[in-house]
């Protein structure tokens, strides 16, 4: 259940340690309080809305807006704050997916939910949007489990296949300066390259953005194979072109960087280490 205490906590992005220590109370009454068995103190309930606020980005800020859609855990937001972006809308379908993208992102500001019900004149002017719209109807797997099964794919796939034309109706409202879409390396080739040439002439031939795209994998960054398309597109020309981007050496990071290390090397975490050494606790549900 979720409760008012655990909806902030998750927005403030406290482990239930960093709660006790925050708020002075045993990691029991935490517990407690997210399982809603007790009510904490106004002032408890106060003092996390206080860290929360301190936390948010300060009106203006950011050298650019961009809004979030597909968003995920907020990959794609990441990136874009990296770079100086300021996050002014977020949509997202999936109820888990919200929690954690609240965890990483601790704003007062609601995500919505299915971008099929959502009026483009509710959401905010940006300069960017960023949108990793559905995949499954176009990779490899998606596809070929649809036709296993007899369903339709691409943009014949009534529930997920259509979901770009919502990202084209928000360009086509707000004209904001430049988007970046994000999709898998099949959406070029599916159906014989027609989905893609749909696209491209939405964007480029209807919009009138100058778009370019390109297949990177994301071993660059993490460690995993995983080809990805990214598709940009500007309303004015900016001289981008992606055989200036200098990715970073392939197959640099490892599993190693990651995980926990389990050797005294960081900080127990209750509950998810347990120990001196840290170690990984490891719950059994029977």
């Amino acid at each position: 259940m979720q409760t008012e205490f655990s909806d902030l906590l998750q927005k403030a992005g406290y482990s239930v340690a960093e709660a006790s220590a925050l708020l002075g109370y045993s990691e029991g009454h935490i517990y407690r309080w997210k399982r809603g068995e007790e009510i904490p103190r106004a002032a408890v309930l106060k003092l996390l809305q206080s860290e929360i606020s301190l936390r948010q980005p300060a009106p203006g800020s950011g050298d650019f807006t961009f809004i979030d859609l597909f968003a995920g855990i907020g990959g794609l937001r990441k990136a874009m704050e990296g770079t100086g972006g300021r996050c002014v809308f977020t949509s997202e379908w999936d109820r888990f997916a919200q929690q954690t993208y609240h965890a990483n992102f601790p704003d007062n500001r609601p995500i919505a939910g299915d971008i099929r019900d959502v009026d483009p004149d509710d959401i905010p002017d940006h300069d960017v949007l960023v949108a990793g719209f559905p995949c499954q109807p176009f990779s490899i797997a998606g596809v070929s489990k649809k036709n296993a099964l007899g369903r339709l794919h691409g943009f014949q796939d009534e529930t997920q296949g259509t979901l770009f034309f919502d990202v084209l109706r928000i360009l086509k409202h707000h004209r904001p300066k430049a988007f970046l879409l994000e999709n898998v390396k099949n959406l070029k080739s599916h159906d014989k390259g027609r989905t893609f040439e749909v696209i491209r002439r939405k964007l480029e031939d209807e919009l009138g953005y100058s778009v370019k795209t390109r297949i990177i994998d994301a071993g660059h960054f993490v460690p995993q194979h995983r080809e990805r398309i990214v598709i940009v597109g500007f309303r004015e020309d900016t001289g981008f072109d992606f055989d200036a981007l200098v990715l970073p050496k392939y197959g640099a990071r490892r599993m190693g960087h990651i995980l926990h290390p389990e050797d005294g090397t960081e900080t127990p975490e209750s509950h998810f280490t347990v120990g001196r050494d840290a170690k990984v606790s490891v719950s059994v549900v029977k």
